[in-house]
């Protein structure tokens, strides 16, 4: 019976810390996002990565193209733009070394009232035991179908 719970309970905290890790390259690239930090954004990703937007897809095959792809999705950002933080972070893993990542964020001006929301789901994959987000897919919704 020993066994059983210590297994248990090993298991419990693996899949906390997975959780975790995942959450945790989250929080940094999104903090490297608000400070426009391009060389630090860019070593969140493996590539190829791809943006999956509504009307097409953008790939960037290396970091100098994600560099270009990250200081216009800035740019289009209004000058008063100062932070975004999650609202929530949904994970699933797929055969330990694959998560999907369904994430709300809150974008906040320099005076910390929130202007703008939105929701993404983040592809991650385990590269040397580090996640790196290899898709990216803003959307407004998403319905089960059955």
């Amino acid at each position: 019976m020993k066994t059983i719970l210590y297994i248990l309970i090993f298991y419990s905290l693996a899949i906390a810390t997975e959780r975790q890790d995942i959450v945790d390259v989250l929080e940094n690239y999104n903090e490297a996002f608000g400070k426009a930090d391009y060389s630090d954004i860019v070593n969140y990703f493996d590539y190829p990565a791809s943006f999956n937007l509504q009307d097409k897809t953008i790939g960037a095959s290396c970091k100098f193209k994600l560099k270009l792809i990250y200081k216009k999705i800035r740019g289009d950002l209004p000058d008063y733009y100062s932070y975004s933080k999650w609202d929530k972070i949904d994970i699933q893993l797929i055969d330990d070394s694959i998560a999907i990542v369904n994430a709300n964020f809150s974008r906040y001006k320099d005076d910390d009232t929130v202007y703008d929301s939105g929701s993404a789901q983040y592809h991650m994959r385990l590269i040397d035991n580090e996640w790196k987000i290899f898709t990216l897919m803003p959307y407004t919704k998403i319905k089960t179908l059955n």
